[in-house]
């Protein structure tokens, strides 16, 4: 099995863990909510490889053997992110469990997702950053820089490990969140506008030219949807903390 795949299944066996034992604290029922957000986790990766076809169209539409550089493609995670969240809602309110109590628990395997599916761009070689003089700089081997053009044969920014501990990071903050979330929809806000923030930064050391480039290449594909994410964060953070402080009702609690 490639390492890829393999890490993808290990992360999505945590994730599984975490979304029952979530499940529980929230009072929900396991079964159903764990089977939910798996189908979550699933649309978000086949948005993922949309972003990815959208964004580099003529790299997997253009030459021939480019639908299978598709398949096997880790998709742009952002989009993954822009298409898991709409459908979450979507099938949530489908199956009659509370839908910002399913965010929330989405968020946590986001943080597991990108912490664990990193390792697996890391060892092929694939979302590598620029050239650097730092001690923990990396070099690739030339069967990774066969498979990626542009991958240099110098020391590089391993973006894929900072992004990997940047989620995992994350993924701390909102478990220790999670006992003062005060109400429902918050787990989620600070997710999308931590993982936004910090995301947006770490692309300045990205050297990859296929993931995408707005504004005369001033942003990254990833920078201009993480703008667009950070402040619809901060947004429904607001809107949802005024709607709770109206309420009269007491802040939630774990159970």
């Amino acid at each position: 099995m490639p390492t890829y795949g393999f890490i993808s299944l290990c992360a999505l066996a945590v994730a599984v863990v975490l979304i029952r034992r979530y499940a529980r604290i929230e009072g929900l029922d396991p079964k159903a909510t764990t089977e939910a957000i798996v189908l979550t986790i699933a649309v978000g990766f086949f948005g993922a490889r949309l972003f990815e076809a959208a964004i580099n169209w003529d790299r997997y539409f253009g030459r021939p053997g480019g639908l299978k550089l598709l398949l096997f493609s880790t998709g742009v995670f952002l989009g993954g992110l822009i298409t898991a969240i709409p459908f979450c809602v979507y099938w949530f309110r489908h199956i009659g469990l509370p839908v910002l109590q399913g965010l929330d628990i989405l968020a946590l395997t986001g943080g597991v997702a990108e912490g664990g599916g990193r390792w697996g761009c890391f060892f092929s070689g694939c979302c590598f950053g620029t050239p650097t003089v730092r001690p923990w700089g990396v070099t690739f081997p030339e069967i990774a820089r066969r498979m990626h053009a542009g991958l240099p044969a110098v020391p590089i920014h391993p973006t894929q490990i900072y992004m990997s501990l940047n989620s995992l990071v994350i993924l701390g903050i909102l478990l220790l969140l999670y006992r003062k979330k005060r109400f429902h929809g918050r787990i989620i806000a600070v997710y999308v506008l931590l993982y936004a923030v910090t995301r947006f930064f770490i692309e300045f050391v990205r050297g990859d030219a296929d993931r995408g480039f707005v504004f005369g290449s001033r942003l990254s594909t990833s920078q201009f949807l993480g703008l667009l994410l950070a402040l619809a964060a901060v947004l429904a953070y607001l809107a949802l903390d005024r709607r709770h402080r109206r309420s009269g009702a007491p802040d939630w609690r774990p159970a």
